[in-house]
């Protein structure tokens, strides 16, 4: 996959400097293109095995590039791995790239150590690409009049499925098994908006009553009525419940930067080994809804996957659309889910 990268950028300075930082990342050879109509003569006449292309250029844009290399044109290469560098981009854009299985995104401006993670990542696993068949229909069908949950078939965040995850969250509060969020409701902080209110100060939650030796808010703690009966699921489920904690008090405190980065890689260490060893353990046990849990985990991955994609392309998703993901995860599938297999162990 490192042999030969395009960079494509309107910027000749932009262009000229991925362009030595992706070679410094062991592609044998670096070429580029000024916008995406020289990017198509140069994937035709140079067949790279990688590209790295901006997004707004004329007179084609990289959502048009990306669009017509997946769905077969020219007879280019449909699968081939692609980064957009992204600076301020409408959620409709970044849905449609995504719906076009775009392979990463990079907010401008790049640094060495952000590719350097792309390229490495998708070097080792690069993004599973559908059939031609299906691109080239949703490109003869126009994509913008669809949404990218629609065409991935991902489990949208509906209001009345986010008004369930803030009850069964508020229910807990009220009971008294976690701290109130803010002075008034769950509402305050619901991530509909990327801005937030400085919250009065909070009494952090803790375990069983204990002090707690730091001063970061917390959005709700661990207690026996979320726990799965084993105690290595519990303990990696206690990983989320401090993942989400993490990414509310990074909210509520105006946190900006890599620490969101930081909490995106530990929750998808959490997709994969929760994932791997929870289903392990439910084939063991001969658990009954085996299949249909196997189906909720592709649904949440994928919706995880579609969520991870658009932080990368904008980090403020990181305060809205990550963190409803978090809760939508925990309240819908730990506690409604999970919890039935408790009997198991």
């Amino acid at each position: 996959m490192l042999e030969k990268c395009l960079v494509v950028d309107d910027h000749e300075m932009i262009r000229e400097t991925i362009a030595i930082m992706a070679k410094s990342q062991g592609f044998n050879e670096c070429i580029t293109a000024t916008d995406g109509a020289d990017a198509m003569s140069k994937l035709y006449h140079e067949r790279p095995s990688f590209i790295i292309t901006d997004l707004q250029m004329e007179p084609i844009d990289g959502l048009e590039m990306l669009r017509l290399i997946r769905s077969g044109r020219y007879g280019l290469p449909h699968d081939i791995p692609i980064i957009i560098l992204t600076a301020n981009a409408a959620e409709t854009v970044i849905a449609q790239c995504i719906a076009f299985d775009v392979d990463a995104f990079l907010v401008k401006p790049v640094n060495k150590q952000s590719l350097q993670d792309r390229i490495s990542q998708l070097s080792q696993q690069a993004k599973p690409k559908k059939g031609i068949e299906h691109y080239f229909a949703m490109y003869e069908q126009d994509p913008a009049k669809s949404t990218a949950f629609k065409v991935n078939g991902t489990v949208a965040f509906t209001d009345d499925v986010l008004k369930e995850v803030d009850s069964v969250i508020h229910e807990h509060k009220e009971s008294g098994t976690a701290e109130p969020i803010l002075a008034n409701t769950t509402e305050n902080v619901t991530p509909s908006s990327t801005e937030h209110s400085s919250p009065p100060p909070v009494a952090p939650a803790t375990e069983e009553g204990q002090p707690e030796s730091d001063n970061r808010k917390k959005f709700i703690k661990w207690q026996d009525r979320f726990t799965v009966g084993h105690p290595e699921l519990d303990q990696s489920n206690k990983e989320l419940l401090s993942i989400i904690n993490d990414t509310y008090d990074l909210v509520v405190t105006h946190h900006e930067g890599n620490e969101f980065d930081d909490i995106a890689k530990r929750f998808q260490h959490y997709v994969e080994d929760h994932i791997e060893l929870e289903e392990d353990l439910l084939t063991d046990a001969n658990y009954p809804r085996l299949k249909m849990h196997k189906d909720m985990h592709a649904r949440l991955v994928k919706q995880a996957e579609f969520v991870m994609l658009k932080c990368q392309a904008d980090p403020g998703f990181y305060k809205t659309d990550f963190f409803r993901l978090l809760r939508f995860w925990w309240v819908k599938h730990v506690v409604q889910e999970d919890t039935k297999y408790k009997s198991l162990f």
